[in-house]
């Protein structure tokens, strides 16, 4: 009897993770930890029926991985952010969002967006 219960305690951490990733306790909450795995630049949520991660850049940044592997890089960086090419890209102060300026000597013929 001593040596079968000494199985049992040997099994039970086992048994424990086991059912613990049954439960799928682990999933939960992965966001919380390391940013779900996103990079700094992006923001993580998480599917609740399926505990899928998500990984979407923040605004500011674009991804220029794929779906399943997204690398945020800032936006002003590609293709100076779309602003075009007499005009500088930046950042709004508070959203974050990619600002186009015109450089000096041009003019604005396009559209100004305000966030």
């Amino acid at each position: 009897m001593v040596l079968h219960g000494r199985l049992v305690y040997a099994w039970l951490p086992l048994l424990v993770i086991l059912l613990q990733a049954f439960h799928g306790s682990f999933a939960k909450g992965s966001c919380s930890k390391n940013n779900g795995g996103c990079g700094k630049n992006a923001l993580c949520s998480e599917n609740r029926k399926t505990s899928a991660i998500k990984c979407t850049c923040k605004t500011g940044y674009t991804n220029t991985g794929s779906a399943v592997h997204v690398v945020c890089k800032d936006s002003c960086t590609i293709k100076n952010g779309g602003c075009g090419p007499h005009a500088a890209c930046s950042h709004h102060a508070k959203t974050n969002a990619v600002q186009c300026t015109k450089k000096a000597g041009h003019t604005n013929t396009g559209t100004v967006s305000v966030s």
